[in-house]
């Protein structure tokens, strides 16, 4: 075996064991140190509350440090002085979409004075020319957040009602709020107007304007407990969202699909080997053609669809056990093993597929080859970047980080299979050229050699019409693999910031019915049909292109 097949799985191996020593369930924990950002969130993934959910909020050793700004050295200030310059505060925030939140988290961004919970601030520290400013504005006229402290439990926050969009809870009581003390705060969604999709975020808001905030260096400190839950129908406790209660049965009928898809793809290359009739039959002017001819290629997307129905089945049972026991430690591990190699095999089937390889040609390219190789080792990158972003929670920095790259690497790996299909057309067409062109001058010859003439045109002329219904072929794939990343990558993403926190549900539902579509047309498209024989690929005298896939 080659010295790079064997760094490539090593790798492999290396990322199996990533994904089985270290895929937890969702995690429902936040920790930050030392965090300079003014506004952190959405702290997790949004939540959409139905009627009675319960919330549940512990922080644990919450602080405040200030580093006076100095060209020499940094000072370090009394973390309970930052009080007299800023208001801290959680509050969990209901909107009505993903880009509602989008836009309210620009505004306070682009406007650092703007500050969330302006109604229920500290009075005392106001300063006069802060009392009332055009930010104000940006906040609902029904915004309220209410938020008690229980005098008789210890260290427990307990909210009165949550008013119509959100709770606040104040950590401007050093003494109750801060470390070593663990404030808690639950609260129980009991009407139906409380419904809603929930963000939970920390903000520093800034008392007055006279300049303090820009001179100091304040940093957060805490580390977050987060418990939901919600009721189905039945009355039974869900630990998912509202949008994602429907993704377990869901997700089920979607296994027994590709399930049924695999079945029938099998049955009907085991047919075509065994010499009986095939379940697609390919029929010219009535008749039944000669039998069709089954590749290596084909096997692959057996394989392939095998992989998608078990992934999408541990899917279906990982979000079951997330829904009933709010974890599922092992089906994570099955299941993102299980994602990481279909996501990397599919990315070769498709390479492989648009290289035209057994299809057209028995052998790859040295150039083909390489794109192959490093598609596999940015999908190793990618799954990884999966992986570390299930350990970590929404907000912290490093989940930023390595969704960033995640994003980054997937749309590489999503132009890189264009590339193998793009040099297919691009051969094709030059073939169809060279041979439009060695028609031309064959009819430029005298009539004396017509009937010799005649008999050595005809595999050129059937070669070129072959060629050209290839080059259909490809032409077809390329748009259908561009509709596709351009369905899944974004048009998706665009749907989902616009669904309610009931319909959260349906952007997995259109991405999995894209997938199983784009399966079910690229299967149908290069199928095993008769007379299928390779094209003759001319081999250039001066390189050594040709290298055998092993």
């Amino acid at each position: 075996m080659k010295p790079y097949t064997w760094t490539l799985l090593r790798i492999f191996a290396a990322a199996s064991y990533v994904l089985n020593c270290h895929v937890a369930a969702t995690k429902h924990t936040f920790k930050t140190t030392e965090d300079t950002r003014h506004l952190i969130g959405p702290i997790g993934a949004p939540f959409g509350f139905l009627t009675g959910g319960v919330y549940n909020l512990t922080i644990f050793d919450f602080e405040l440090t200030v580093g006076k700004a100095s060209k020499k050295k940094n000072r370090t200030i009394d973390g309970k002085e930052a009080l007299k310059y800023v208001e801290a505060g959680f509050y969990l925030k209901r909107f009505d979409s993903e880009s509602d939140f989008s836009k309210f988290y620009e505004t306070v961004m682009e406007k650092p004075s703007f500050c969330a919970f302006e109604p229920h601030r500290d009075k005392n520290y106001v300063h006069p020319s802060h009392a009332h400013t055009e930010d104000d504005d940006v906040l609902l006229e029904d915004d309220q957040f209410q938020v008690v402290f229980d005098e008789n439990e210890e260290d427990n926050l307990q909210s009165e009602d949550i008013g119509n969009n959100g709770i606040y809870i104040s950590m401007n009581n050093p003494e109750k709020t801060w470390k070593p003390n663990t404030p808690t705060i639950t609260h129980s969604f009991t009407t139906p107007t409380d419904e809603g999709l929930y963000f939970l975020l920390f903000q520093l808001c800034p008392r007055g304007n006279d300049g303090n905030v820009i001179e100091l260096k304040i940093r957060s400190s805490f580390e977050l407990d987060l418990h939901f839950k919600n009721y189905d129908l039945y009355g039974n406790p869900s630990y998912l969202t509202a949008g994602e209660m429907k993704l377990p049965i869901m997700y089920t009928y979607f296994s027994i699909s590709y399930a049924l898809c695999f079945i029938l793809w099998a049955l009907n290359i085991r047919n075509i080997r065994l010499g009986r009739e095939p379940i697609w039959s390919q029929r010219d002017g009535g008749h039944t053609s000669s039998k069709p001819s089954v590749h290596a290629i084909h096997h692959l997307m057996t394989v392939l669809l095998g992989l998608k129905a078990l992934t999408v089945f541990f899917e279906a049972a990982r979000y079951y056990y997330i829904k009933t026991n709010g974890h599922a430690e092992f089906l994570s591990a099955v299941y993102f093993t299980m994602s990481f190699i279909k996501g990397t095999f599919m990315f070769t089937v498709i390479l492989l597929i648009g290289s035209g390889w057994s299809l057209v040609k028995p052998f790859l390219n040295a150039k083909e080859k390489r794109i192959i190789w490093a598609v596999l080792v940015l999908q190793i990158i990618d799954n990884i970047a999966v992986v570390v972003l299930s350990q970590e929670t929404e907000g912290e920095r490093l989940y930023e980080d390595w969704s960033a790259l995640l994003h980054f690497v997937d749309i590489l790996c999503c132009c890189a299979v264009l590339i193998p299909i793009v040099w297919q057309i691009n051969s094709f067409e030059t073939t169809i050229e060279a041979e439009t062109e060695r028609t031309e001058q064959s009819n430029q010859q005298s009539i004396s050699n017509a009937i010799s003439d005649v008999e050595s045109e005809a595999p050129a002329t059937a070669q070129a019409a072959q060629t050209l219904q290839k080059l259909k072929q490809f032409r077809s794939f390329y748009l259908l693999v561009l509709v596709y990343i351009y369905f899944t990558r974004i048009a998706v993403y665009l749907f989902a910031t616009c669904l309610g926190y009931r319909q959260t549900w349906l952007r997995y539902f259109v991405t999995e019915l894209g997938t199983l579509v784009f399966y079910a047309v690229v299967g149908f498209l290069f199928r095993p049909v008769s007379d299928n024989p390779y094209l003759k690929v001319g081999r250039d005298a001066g390189a050594d292109v040709e290298i055998e896939f092993a």
